[in-house]
């Protein structure tokens, strides 16, 4: 899609909002429908990480010390998936704090 496209369709898509009340703007529509979006792949990742601090009983950190010179093939799958999730999960909160901090109104 094209920044022309793109331009053009954003209105399509907010401006109802916006009509219906919810929103004072198609900016604000726009910034809420973000932070939606990156809220739910923040609380998603956050269950993924739970989950793994659940099957093994202790954080990441813990993990990582207990693989130390004894870590199998499946253990290292393991902690990459783990530690990708943790990455992913910081990324997320970072882009959040930058879009909730832009002046929007």
């Amino acid at each position: 899609m094209s920044t022309y496209q793109i331009v053009q369709t954003i209105p399509l898509i907010t401006e109802p909002l916006v009509r219906a009340g919810f929103y004072p703007s198609s900016e604000m529509a726009l910034k809420h429908i973000v932070l939606d979006y990156i809220d739910r792949r923040i609380a998603w990742a956050q269950t993924q990480v739970r989950r793994f601090e659940k099957k093994h009983g202790q954080s990441f950190a813990m993990y990582s010390q207990s693989l130390t010179r004894q870590a199998t093939i499946a253990d290292e799958d393991e902690w990459m998936e783990w530690e990708s999730l943790l990455d992913m999960l910081e990324s997320w909160r970072r882009v959040r704090a930058e879009v909730q901090r832009s002046d929007v109104r």
